[in-house]
């Protein structure tokens, strides 16, 4: 059964492989078949075939340059770059594609309207969720928070509600990074946004 879900994976990728060989930059298809083939192959990877997933997430970043953001798939476009990054991110433990993916949800979020499918699977656990669980995974240096490392934590605890389970430890981790900035450079803002977080 596995092999045959194999064979068809493959049939799949040859097939969206020639339907974007005949649809140039130009054709209205493009971005579509561009999308489908990306998705087709991040599909095997999924099933632990590691071949080429930078390739295949360059596919999903040309198919959202083709969707700007007032295009109707833009919201879709920046979700199927999220599946890419966050599995590159599970199989390398790469934190900036973990950080990227962050980023983007917090530009996709408000884009999905409540009660579609898409904001569904958005908001998910798998979605979102997992970002923020891998994004609060990242160890921050605790004598060296980053304003990078700030602006993350910033992203991550505006990706959290007020009822979700990871924001007690989003705010901890945020509060730390910011005490520490403090030490560093003396920011009495810091310590004040520190002090805040952690109440």
């Amino acid at each position: 059964m596995e092999s045959e879900s194999v064979s068809h994976l493959n049939a799949a990728v040859e097939h969206f492989q020639s339907v974007l060989d005949q649809c140039p930059v130009s054709h209205l298809d493009h971005t579509t078949a561009l999308t489908n083939l990306a998705y087709a192959r991040l599909q095997d990877y999924i099933r632990d075939d590691l071949q080429d997933i930078d390739s295949t997430t360059s596919l999903f970043r040309d198919a959202l340059a083709l969707r700007p953001q007032r295009h109707p798939d833009h919201p879709l476009s920046l979700y199927n770059l999220t599946l890419a990054l966050t599995w590159r991110h599970n199989k390398r433990s790469t934190a900036a594609d973990i950080r990227e993916a962050a980023q983007i949800y917090h530009e996709l979020l408000p884009l999905c309207l409540e009660g579609t499918y898409l904001r569904s699977i958005a908001a998910g656990a798998n979605g979102v969720g997992h970002v923020i669980d891998g994004c609060d995974d990242i160890p921050i240096d605790a004598s060296d928070a980053s304003d990078e490392d700030i602006h993350l934590g910033q992203v991550v605890l505006e990706l959290c509600p007020l009822s979700h389970q990871l924001r007690p430890r989003t705010l901890s981790n945020l509060s730390c990074a910011l005490r520490s900035r403090f030490r560093q450079h003396g920011r009495i803002n810091d310590l004040d946004t520190s002090i805040q977080l952690g109440r």
